[in-house]
């Protein structure tokens, strides 16, 4: 029979999520995964509640202490099963491989399989192999997962099953110790976003030979020098993939807490690298393809700038102000008459563009290499497949030293997610530009987290495109006044002279991306901002009654100004 996983409610769902710092990820209806029970030790029902044998020692052997339903122990995948339950609905079978049994799965799961001698129900066969190899060439998902071993005899593993299947893809189980590992991920592996690592139980290496028809792709090797090798294998064949695991305990209920490195996130990313692609899963980076990127900003600030000290501070040349007077929505509210110079209302422009060349240099499965031209010099990045730019080299021309931020940050959507379908939305780390009273073209960023969702088609200017939305919010709970201003000018506006009361930003993009060359084609970026803050030089003023209940009150003076920005930026192939 198939039986289905009780849910977290999605109070709790949430819940978990906030404690593990994992983004909640929207979209399609989930995939069926298929996680076995058939090929273990046959248990009786209602003796296992949350995983916990209720018995003697001979109960407790024959417990699954990799289970979706044991949430009480700590290698159970109850923690995992439900943070990817928005992409997987996880369901339990105790059914042996078939055709027909498959024929209700998108993904199937072998967890640590038992050996029949072992008190396993069978043994894996080869006919099993060919089913599953039929299966993931359709278009399936499967994930086989081991742990260590010293060798085949000892070992309760089928690791003979195992590697009856893997042959079919070019992939082996290795009866090694890898001890524990920590596994680092770099910033341009092109399976993860936005996380440092995970955690290796003491599990199996992984030998991969070539296969007819089979990719196969090393996602991770062991670090320990005394069992060097692969731990984490995927194949590609036909529409499918397969992963090789060498560790159940990854997976399991108390490493999913490992918030310090981001485990839960890392392997939940893994596990969504499986699913097919969407409609844009990656960037159309090509060696030889230059860009040229035309860039426009045009920033603002408004207030009555005979209160507000960062009026009195200088802007860029060019800058425009726009003055109406006092705004007849505050001379209606205002109890006080007062001259119209010291009530002007005014607002600061500041309009600056640049074009620059985006030339795409070698590449591969990590990205490309590539060179940002002005007219003076240039700037060494790595471009990845999912549009994240890293590793600038310090530039050696003015306006791109200027304008280096915007373009590392800004004028590309990512990360995009390579399964990604229209409604997608997800979460990933990224840096938000603050708003900047003086105008400047290197303003402070602050590592935050962006909203990003896969609207759908959308043409520009007769292109056709993917549009992708991202959405950034900040309050000023980590600002400093002097943040706002340029460095020389601090003393001005500091944490001294000036108290933010309460404030925050909330920006837009909307990328349009080729669905041709997958290349990007046009970003608008708007951005609001707004801060309250108290100034000495309007001094609190104490106003009292002396009656039976002697009221005392302060009356305060808080003073508002308002930020606006827009970032344009097209992209043109060059011939």
């Amino acid at each position: 029979m198939i039986r289905f996983k009780s849910l977290l409610s999605s109070g709790l769902i949430l819940c978990l999520t906030a404690v593990l710092q994992v983004s909640i990820v929207s979209g399609q209806p989930p995939l069926r995964l298929l996680f076995d029970d058939y090929y273990h030790k046959p248990r009786p029902e209602g003796q296992f509640g949350q995983g916990i044998a209720r018995g003697d020692i001979e109960l407790r052997n024959l417990s699954s202490f990799y289970s979706p339903e044991a949430n009480a122990i700590p290698n159970g995948t109850f923690v995992i099963s439900n943070l990817i339950a928005d992409k997987f609905d996880t369901r339990i079978t105790q059914q042996p491989i078939s055709r027909e049994m498959l024929k209700e799965a998108d993904a199937y799961l072998l967890f640590c399989p038992i050996r029949e001698e072992h008190g396993g129900r069978a043994n894996l066969t080869e006919e099993d192999a060919i089913i599953l190899d039929e299966f993931v060439t359709r278009g399936g998902i499967l994930i086989l997962v081991a742990n260590s071993a010293s060798d085949l005899e000892s070992s309760s593993y089928d690791f003979t099953g195992l590697n009856r299947i893997g042959a079919r893809f070019g992939v082996q189980f290795e009866t090694v110790k890898t001890d524990t590992l920590s596994l680092p991920i770099p910033p341009n592996h092109p399976n993860f976003d936005g996380v440092s690592g995970m955690i290796f139980g003491s599990g199996t290496t992984l030998a991969v030979t070539e296969s007819e028809g089979t990719q196969n792709t090393v996602l991770f090797e062991s670090y320990n020098p005394k069992t060097p090798g692969p731990v984490a294998v995927v194949s590609h064949k036909g529409s499918g993939k397969v992963l090789y695991f060498g560790d159940g305990g990854t997976f399991g209920n108390a490493h999913m807490f490992r918030h310090d490195i981001g485990h839960a996130e890392s392997v939940r990313q893994m596990l969504y690298s499986l699913l097919p692609d969407g409609p844009l899963p990656r960037y159309g980076w090509q060696e030889g393809t230059t860009l040229e990127v035309s860039v426009t900003q045009e920033q603002t600030m408004s207030g009555y700038p005979a209160h507000l000290r960062v009026f009195k501070l200088p802007m860029p040349e060019g800058t425009v102000v726009y003055s109406a007077g006092m705004r007849e929505i505050d001379r209606a509210a205002s109890s006080q008459s007062t001259t119209f110079e010291s009530k002007d209302f005014a607002s600061a422009v500041s309009l600056r563009s640049h074009t620059f060349e985006l030339k795409i240099g070698a590449g591969d499965t990590l990205g490309n290499q590539a060179t940002w031209h002005a007219e003076q010099g240039t700037m060494q990045t790595k471009l990845l497949p999912s549009g994240r730019i890293i590793n600038p080299t310090l530039p050696d021309d003015p306006t791109l030293i200027q304008w280096q931020s915007h373009l590392v940050n800004e004028l590309i959507a990512a990360p995009l997610k390579s399964y990604a379908l229209t409604g997608e939305k997800w979460a990933s780390p990224g840096f938000v530009a603050l708003p900047h009273a003086q105008f400047s073209l290197s303003p402070k960023w602050i590592e935050s987290a962006s909203d990003y969702e896969l609207v759908g088609e959308s043409g520009w200017n007769g292109t056709a495109c993917l549009l992708i939305r991202k959405v950034s919010r900040l309050d000023d709970s980590d600002w400093s006044p002097s943040d706002l201003i340029d460095d020389r000018y601090s003393a001005l506006f500091n944490e001294t002279n000036t108290r933010f009361l309460s404030g925050g930003l909330y920006t837009v993009a909307h990328y349009w991306i080729s669905t041709e060359t997958h290349l990007p084609v046009h970003t608008e970026i708007k951005m609001s901002a707004t801060l309250w803050w108290t100034d000495p030089k309007f001094p609190g003023k104490y106003i009292g009654t002396h009656d039976n209940k002697n009221y005392e009150n302060w009356e305060n003076i808080n003073l508002v100004v308002s930020f606006g920005r827009t970032l344009s930026a097209d992209f043109k192939i060059k011939k």
